[in-house]
């Protein structure tokens, strides 16, 4: 593949990606969420994991005991999430749907949206039908627990990375461009793999916390907090990422 195939949202990297996550401390991430629900003494039986990317979320925490079920909008993502299944012997339901829009015919008893998934989205008016299709499906009573960059995250570069160690099997190097006008980031990322490159290009964008709050609000949801993310305080001016938390009623 040449550097100048670019494909946007998880095409090239899908078989990558867990090669790519593998310094991501998923289990302290589980506990952090079941943490959460404790706080909102949720004790959900269900879950449906909004943009599951590869499934690992979903393996784990049906490991906890809970029944998952997941979707991503990249083919190549849910591809690779069902194989991991069958291959663990996990009954785990995967769908390629769109955060946006999505319609599965079921309801759950929590939702969630982790490693700042819904920042994809580049609206707000897009950011509000994610959480009308989330509220319709969660059953009364249930948890929708979700993560998000702010702002701070891309004025700080977080998203400029580099892991160019030669005995790396996936070596990357990433760039952000941020508007602080539109508070969206672009993000060239350059991969190379056993000594093929191939580039994605990736957008977020940074939504003001309490405009978050307001339209969870607005679609109907309840004793809605904010995190500072990974402990149960209140976010700070230097938060580079929160954790939300909310209640169907």
């Amino acid at each position: 593949m040449t550097p100048e195939s670019e494909v946007t949202s998880f095409g090239a990297v899908a078989p990558y990606y867990d090669e790519l996550m593998k310094v991501v401390p998923y289990r302290m991430w589980v506990g952090y969420y079941l943490l959460l629900l404790a706080q909102q003494d949720s004790h959900p039986k269900t879950v449906l994991d909004v943009a599951c990317g590869t499934g690992t979320m979903c393996e784990m925490l049906t490991r906890e005991g809970l029944t998952m079920s997941g979707f991503d909008l990249s083919n190549g993502m849910i591809e690779t999430a069902i194989r991991k299944a069958r291959r663990h012997k996990l009954d785990i339901q995967y769908f390629v749907a769109d955060a946006r829009t999505f319609d599965l015919g079921e309801t759950y008893d929590a939702a969630l949206s982790f490693f700042d998934s819904l920042n994809n989205i580049l609206t707000e008016d897009e950011l509000r039908a994610s959480f009308q299709r989330v509220f319709a499906h969660v059953k009364p009573g249930g948890s929708f627990i979700f993560d998000l960059n702010t702002a701070y995250a891309f004025e700080a570069d977080l998203f400029n990375q580099e892991n160019s160690r030669t005995n790396a099997k996936l070596r990357y190097l990433w760039k952000g461009d941020y508007d602080p006008e539109t508070q969206i980031i672009t993000v060239r990322m350059q991969f190379w793999w056993r000594g093929e490159e191939f580039v994605e290009v990736h957008r977020q964008k940074a939504f003001d916390p309490e405009r978050v709050m307001d339209i969870l609000e607005d679609e109907g949801f309840r004793e809605i907090r904010a995190y500072h993310s990974y402990t149960l305080n209140p976010p700070r001016f230097k938060s580079d990422r929160l954790h939300y938390t909310a209640i169907r009623p």
